[in-house]
């Protein structure tokens, strides 16, 4: 059977199924279908033209008989893993698709379609695993680059890292490279050798934006003639270089300058790397104002029955107020896992209510299992505390009561000025965070937060603690105490979890020194170069 052929069998069931559904579809297409007619790659073709349309019942049975032909082709198996996968046949998928990687290791496809699987259920370490593996016999950069990707978004950075450093010497020109293995070792707090990386990865390319901006959250400057401050200046005065990478090394350098002291330049600079920014991330603010409304307008959705087995921990609040921080100390204690800024609750809000499910209980109990199973991983022994740190999760505080009424929330607050000027000097990239451009719209998006924060208190029973950052700085130890009670930690802070884990925030180079209290009202420091900062951001 020819490429043609099986092009014309799709479109005959695809024809069919528009009149008849899906069953008498797939019936006729068996009917027509004669395996001793055909070949193994045209069979992979159909069935994938049948998964891509979204009939993988067909695929299955179509696939089912296409095997049976065929046991020797492994494409044709790693079809059916990704049909049974489909079908919600997890257990079968999985020995097809291992089965398929057990007879080619180096199998690509078959290795990302089982490791996003096992990730979808909640097996981490083994997707992770899985793709580890598939590095071993597959050395090509593309691969390696997907590899440490997929490792990157399992927050397994240390697996990463090993990967990183070995294709970094093997590939020791290539910039992206430098600038990734900067990127794992930076999350690790492997400073002094992230720094290295990024370096040689600006050298090779200064169009890589982000670079600028993670190099130059390696340390804390001291030295006006530092050579990163140096190179900072050169690029931001070189027209040659495109606006967003001239943009980053802007915000690098304004950063540098904030640490030295220099606050009425860095000001300057943060204004015009601000109004930069905001060309490529405009903020629609009547879309925030209308996202609020419809919050608290929305009738309360239905709350599923606890489960104890499960008690997840969600911080949140302002970005940098201070959730970095108490994550990172909560992560010390035996049985907490700090599980980082976790994209779930919003991204699944969002698939519900574009559908039209938020008030669906089954819906919504499908929802948990999904997103408990991601935030447990398949860690043993299982932590009794899971901590995920987003704080926009405040945005979708009802979601979260309606699929976990048990979850513990911890609401963290900071001086709203101080708060208002560190987001200010940060470039984040973020759809969700375009507001951080100008203090306008801060203060716009704190108004949003502050009205959403007062009716989810009133109008929902959660089990709520604040964390003042002011305090927290001031007695780490006695306000971690007061949380632990909160929590119900029976134990004092390890000292053998010291150590953080992984940190990707903004935060990463702070939250790894010992607490201080220098951020606490620096906002004074650039008040006579910022005026809007006090004019339109509350005290």
């Amino acid at each position: 059977m020819s490429a043609s052929a099986a092009q014309a069998l799709f479109a005959a069931f695809h024809a069919d199924a528009q009149l008849h559904g899906e069953r008498i579809a797939g019936e006729r297409l068996l009917a027509r279908f004669d395996p001793a007619a055909c070949g193994a790659e045209a069979c992979c073709e159909l069935a994938s033209s049948l998964l891509q349309a979204g009939f993988a019942g067909a695929a299955l049975a179509l696939l089912d008989v296409a095997v049976a032909n065929f046991s020797a082709a492994p494409d044709l198996h790693y079809w059916r893993g990704n049909a049974l996968r489909l079908n919600g046949r997890y257990p079968d998928a999985e020995a097809e698709l291992r089965g398929v990687l057990e007879r080619i290791p180096a199998h690509r496809d078959a290795a990302y379609s089982l490791a996003h699987m096992l990730r979808e259920r909640g097996h981490t370490n083994a997707a992770v695993q899985v793709m580890a593996t598939l590095v071993r016999h597959r050395r090509d950069r593309d691969t390696i680059m997907a590899v440490l990707g997929f490792l990157i978004e399992c927050t397994s950075y240390a697996q990463a890292n090993e990967i990183a450093q070995e294709a970094a010497l093997r590939w020791s020109q290539d910039a992206q490279l430098h600038a990734l293995t900067g990127e794992i070792q930076l999350a690790l707090g492997a400073f002094a050798d992230a720094r290295d990386h990024f370096r040689i990865a600006l050298d090779r390319d200064p169009a890589l934006s982000t670079a600028w901006l993670r190099l130059a959250q390696c340390q804390r400057y001291v030295d006006r003639d530092d050579a990163d401050i140096r190179r900072y200046r050169a690029a931001c005065a070189d027209r040659a270089l495109a606006r967003i990478p001239r943009t980053c090394a802007a915000f690098a350098l304004g950063k540098a300058l904030d640490d030295l002291g220099d606050f009425s330049v860095a000001a300057t600079l943060l204004r015009n790397a601000n109004a930069s920014a905001a060309l490529d991330a405009p903020w629609n603010t009547a879309a925030w104002q209308d996202f609020v409304e419809h919050q608290i307008a929305l009738p309360q959705l239905p709350v599923l029955t606890d489960d104890p087995e499960f008690v997840p921990v969600f911080i949140v609040g302002l970005p940098r107020s201070g959730t970095t921080l108490l994550a990172t100390r909560l992560s010390r204690y035996t049985g907490v896992r700090d599980a980082g800024e976790l994209p779930w609750i919003a991204s699944m809000h969002e698939h519900l209510q574009s559908r039209g499910m938020l008030h669906d209980p089954q819906a919504l109990r499908r929802t948990r299992q999904m997103i408990a199973a991601l935030m447990q991983r398949d860690d043993t022994p299982a932590p009794r505390w899971i901590v995920d740190k987003n704080p926009l999760n405040f945005r979708y505080l009802n979601f979260v009561h309606a699929i976990f009424p048990n979850a513990r929330i911890i609401h963290c607050q900071r001086t709203l000025r101080d708060t208002a000027l560190s987001i200010w000097q940060q470039r984040f990239a973020h759809d969700d965070l375009a507001f951080s451009y100008a203090f306008e719209t801060i203060a716009e998006f704190f108004h949003g937060y502050r009205r959403l924060m007062r009716h989810w208190l009133a109008s929902l029973p959660l089990a709520i603690v604040e964390a003042d950052y002011e305090a927290l700085v001031a007695d780490t130890d006695a306000q971690l105490r007061r949380i632990a009670t909160f929590l119900q930690l029976d134990d004092t802070a390890s000292e053998a979890q010291r150590v953080p884990h992984a940190i990707v925030t903004a935060s990463v180079w702070q939250a790894r020194q010992p607490v201080h209290s220098r951020s606490v009202g620096r906002w004074r420091n650039y008040a006579p170069f910022l005026p809007e900062l006090a004019t339109l951001i509350p005290d």
